[in-house]
Order: structure tokens, then C-alpha cells, then sequence
């Protein structure tokens, strides 16, 4: 009986050993690659050994016979959805994949025609059995319009198209279809994750110049509230945060967190506020606007400070992201040889750092703030608070050391736990009832000019 006792516990260490791996991994941040280079099913199962060997953790890829359009009402074959391919693929170092799905369809979204969406849905269920397969973690969900005909943008309100009904009455429907997609997602993927590029951020954009219903994503809105109505609660809505493309400091990737969860809460109805603020935060790289792959992106900026530019917002996107930096390029082909050698060893030395940072195991840890300029080719000598954090206690000491400092914030990940307000000379915080240790933890100031110092404590 003793033996019986002894070896059931020994059992139930090694199993709760084994999930806190588990959540570990599951907690690690990830960089996904993104863009024209996209590959189909077909090239991954060929080549996915040397896809791997550049330094990313997943890739958004595409159906064979196309980036699959969300509101298609072709009845396709199984066969068309690729199953057994996908089975085939040898995911190694690849553990984060996503689906590259369009919100769009060739012939509109159809969205007061029940008898389309029975159709639409029925493919989107196949989508869900191909990502089971696959193992993917969801799809890479772009919600821009593309195609030449404007009359099918599915996000754009005009009454005449839609036998004159009201702009909330057209959105009912909308948000019914939303919800009626994530529902068939998750019907063979029941923790599918949805990487929206864009989630409300373009629609505020435009919304600044003219009315809500009047903007070319008029209709989206609608459609996020009902995947939050629909998505249970092993699923995920990400925001990808397409903005954080022209990022140049840290401050911006911090402060898009709760700028994006506030100005896109005035899209939501008040029931669904609360869900909305929830939503993950992704961060975007764009190889070809730091490189100035083209010439409306050209900002006169020398090969080194572009490297120190791609450095620096790699480091912040990391630190800031819940969960997923996705790396974005048009004018370069990561498969085809065509990668560029300084870029991924600037990823690799980034992706080292941060390893050494987790693996830390010293109880305490201490600092002083930086000011990260990449324009400036110089050392940063300036210090604007020092801090020292003590893991076992969950304590944070912060004193100023530059007294313009005006604000003073803590953020975990890119989520505002702790203001200030009054900025005092030397404080004491016990972070346990707003950190709980997961993610990283970040302090940011302010003086009186707006300049930004940060500390990346973990």
C-alpha cells in the first residue's frame, strides 16, 4: 500500500512537472513570419526542413489553390481543403502556423442571404477540420479589401445595396454573421486563435475624417462583436496592431496596448465592452519600411541605423506583445534563398537576449532606465530612475535619478497596471494584486518634453 501511495505521487510530480513545462512553453513569445513570400500546403510539405532554419517560430501560409476569401460561397470538395497534405507536413521548430484567410469573397459577403451563409459556413467548418489537422493555431485574418470592384467590399455601407435598410439594422446582420464564423472555426478547433492584422485600428483611422458609416471598414465593427458573442473560452481574438509598422521608440509599442483596447471599445456595444478589453495585442515588424525596400519609405537613414532601428523594435515588440510578433515583407523571399543573412542575425542575437533575460534565475533585479534612440550611433549614458525588483516578493522600487521626470508608469506586457499620477521621488510597490508574474514587466517615464525612458525589468 505504501509502495502503491508512493509511486502515485511520484506520478502526480511528474505530471504537474510536465504542465508547468507545458505552460511555460505556452507562455514563450513567438515570431511569425508574414508576407508576399507567403507559401502554400504543397511547397511547406516539400520544404519545411529549410524553411526552419531561418529564425522564425511559425509562418502564415495559404491553401494551394489560393488565399482562402472568408465569405466565398462556393461549395468546395474536401479534397480542395487539403487534409491529407497537411497531415503530412513535419512541423519541428515551426509550432506556431496560421492559415492566411481573407475577409472578403468574390462575389460580397452576403450579408442578409441566410442560404449563402449556410454555404459560407459549411467551408468555414472545413477551414476548422484543415487547422485541426494541421495543427495550426488559427488563421492569419486580413480584413482589407483588395479587388478591383468596390461594390463588393463587405465592410462598406450603403443603403441602396442593402433594400435601404439603416446602417444598424444592416450591422445586426453583420454581427450575426461574425458570430456564426467563429462558432464554425472553432468546431474542430475549439482554441483556434484569430490573428486579426487589423482589428479596429483602421476604422478609427478613418473614422477621424468622417462618419463611422460612411468609412471603408463601416461594417467591421459589427462583425468583431459578434466573434466576441460567438468565441468561447478557449479561443482568441488578437489584435495585430498593423500601425506598430512605422514604430520608432518603445513608448509607442506600450502605449498601443490601451490605446488600441480604448479607441476600439467606441465600436463596441456597451455588453461587449468588457470582452473587448480582453482581446490579446500582437506586434508587427515590416522588414521593408525599416529597410526602405521602396521609395516612399526612404527616410534618408544610413545601413546601420536601419540595423539599430530593426534591433530596437524587435526588443520592444517582444517585450510588449502578448504573445506573437509577426514579421511582415514584400520585397524579399525568406524560402526561395533570397533571406537576408544581417537580418536574421540581428533576430537571432534579439531572440538570445531575451532568452537570457527569462533565464535569469537571480531573485533581484535591478537597473536604470534607457533612452533607446536608434537615430543617435552613440552609448546611452542617461539615467532617469533606477529601479530594483525582487521576484519572491513581488516588490518594485522605483527612485528618480532625472527630476523633470513628469509621469511614471508599469505595464505588464503592453497593459497598464500601475500610474503614478503624482510622480514621487522614491516609491515602494507590491505588485501582487496587479502582476502575477506572467509576461514582462515594464517601467516607463515621461518629463515635461515627452521624451520617453523605458526599463525592461523581465
Amino acid at each position: 500500500m505504501i509502495k502503491t501511495r508512493v509511486i502515485f505521487i511520484s506520478i502526480l510530480f511528474l505530471i504537474l512537472a510536465q504542465n508547468k513545462l507545458l505552460a511555460q512553453n505556452n507562455s514563450e513569445k513567438k515570431l511569425i513570419e508574414f508576407g508576399w513570400d507567403y507559401p502554400n500546403i504543397s511547397f511547406l510539405k516539400a520544404n519545411i526542413t529549410n524553411m526552419e532554419k531561418t529564425p522564425f517560430d511559425g509562418v502564415v501560409f495559404s491553401f494551394d489553390f489560393d488565399i482562402y476569401n472568408a465569405f466565398d460561397t462556393t461549395q468546395y470538395d474536401e479534397f480542395k481543403f487539403q487534409y491529407n497534405d497537411l497531415s503530412k507536413i513535419q512541423w519541428k521548430k515551426f509550432t506556431d502556423n496560421f492559415l492566411f484567410v481573407r475577409g472578403a469573397s468574390l462575389s460580397g459577403a452576403h450579408w442578409l442571404d441566410d442560404e449563402s451563409w449556410i454555404k459560407i459556413v459549411n467551408n468555414i467548418k472545413k477551414v476548422s477540420k484543415a487547422l485541426a489537422i494541421s495543427k495550426a493555431k488559427g488563421i492569419g485574418f486580413d480584413p482589407e479589401y483588395y479587388y478591383k470592384d468596390s461594390t463588393l467590399n463587405p465592410w462598406v455601407y450603403r443603403a441602396s445595396w442593402y433594400n435601404n435598410l439603416s446602417y444598424q439594422e444592416v450591422g445586426n446582420y453583420v454581427r450575426k454573421r461574425g458570430k456564426q464564423f467563429i462558432q464554425a472555426l472553432q468546431t474542430n478547433k475549439p482554441d483556434v486563435k484569430i490573428l486579426c492584422f487589423w482589428l479596429l485600428g483602421l476604422i478609427e483611422m478613418q473614422s477621424q475624417s468622417q462618419p463611422v458609416s460612411e468609412t471603408g471598414m463601416a461594417l467591421y465593427p459589427f462583425f468583431i462583436e459578434g466573434m466576441l458573442e460567438g468565441k468561447n473560452n478557449e479561443s482568441e481574438i488578437i489584435d495585430g496592431n498593423e500601425f506598430s509598422y512605422g514604430y520608432q521608440n518603445p513608448g509607442s509599442f506600450l502605449e498601443a496596448g490601451e490605446y488600441r483596447r480604448q479607441n476600439g471599445s467606441k465600436f463596441i456595444m456597451d455588453s461587449l465592452k468588457s470582452k473587448f478589453q480582453n482581446v490579446s495585442l500582437a506586434q508587427a515588424i515590416f522588414y521593408d519600411l525599416i529597410y526602405a525596400k521602396s521609395s516612399e519609405y526612404e527616410k534618408g537613414f544610413d545601413k546601420q541605423t536601419k540595423e539599430r532601428w530593426l534591433r530596437d523594435n524587435l526588443l520592444s515588440a517582444f517585450k510588449t506583445t502578448d504573445k506573437y510578433v509577426w514579421f511582415y515583407n514584400e520585397r524579399i523571399n525568406w524560402w526561395k534563398g533570397a533571406g537576408d543573412s544581417a537580418v536574421a542575425n540581428i533576430i537571432n542575437d534579439v531572440k538570445n537576449t531575451i532568452n537570457a533575460q527569462q533565464n535569469n534565475k537571480s531573485n533581484q533585479i535591478n537597473g536604470n532606465s534607457l533612452l533607446l534612440n536608434f537615430k543617435e550611433n552613440k552609448p546611452d549614458n542617461y539615467q532617469g530612475f533606477y529601479y530594483s525588483y525582487t521576484k519572491n516578493t513581488n516588490d518594485l522600487q522605483v527612485k528618480l535619478l532625472d527630476l523633470n521626470i513628469s509621469s511614471l508608469k508599469i505595464y505588464n506586457n503592453s497593459r497598464l497596471i500601475y500610474d503614478y499620477g503624482k510622480v514621487v521621488l522614491n516609491s515602494t510597490i507590491n505588485l501582487n494584486r496587479i502582476y502575477n508574474k506572467n509576461g514582462n514587466l515594464i517601467i516607463m517615464s515621461k518629463d515635461s518634453k515627452e521624451i520617453v525612458s523605458v526599463a525592461y525589468v523581465n
